[in-house]
């Protein structure tokens, strides 16, 4: 019985290599992100509770179109330490995304599945800059009228 258990046990763990396994390193849950920009990076703490250092391979899946994850993330974590790594994203539209995020180590899944909520506003960067502008144009403006209104004053009075 006990070689047909462990036989069972063997098959399955040849067969399912994907499933996570019980690991020491593990995705740390955080918080609520703000993506105000095009393209940027998330956060991601990731922590090695194990007495030897682990390379590992960060992954993330948006939940929606309006976040694209653009690359892996690939770190070595010094033993019983944590370490923050940076998934590259680019927004395509506005709205709330669940980013999944998780770890593999030499190939294998290990530590569970995370969800991240990203609120994505990617055009807010542009409608800063113009706000920007246009304050400093309104100033120019005003400066320059009375800096003439004031000459005009000196030469005629």
């Amino acid at each position: 019985m006990k070689r047909l258990l462990t036989l069972i046990l063997v098959a399955l763990s040849v067969l399912a290599p994907g499933i996570a396994q019980a690991s020491d390193v593990y995705v740390v849950p955080g918080s609520e992100v703000n993506l105000v920009a095009k393209d940027g990076r998330i956060p991601v703490t990731i922590k090695n509770d194990s007495s030897e250092s682990a390379t590992v391979i960060l992954h993330g899946k948006a939940s929606s179109f309006r976040l694209e994850v653009l690359e892996d993330a690939e770190l070595t974590i010094p033993a019983g330490s944590s370490q923050v790594a940076e998934l590259a994203v680019r927004a395509v539209a506005n709205g709330p995304v669940e980013l999944e995020v998780w770890v593999e180590e030499n190939g294998v899944e290990v530590g569970k599945r995370e969800l991240i909520k990203v609120n994505v506003n990617y055009d807010v960067e542009l409608f800063l800059l113009v706000s920007f502008a246009f304050a400093m144009f309104g100033l120019i403006l005003i400066g320059s009228y009375r800096t003439v209104r004031k000459l005009r004053r000196r030469r005629n009075g």
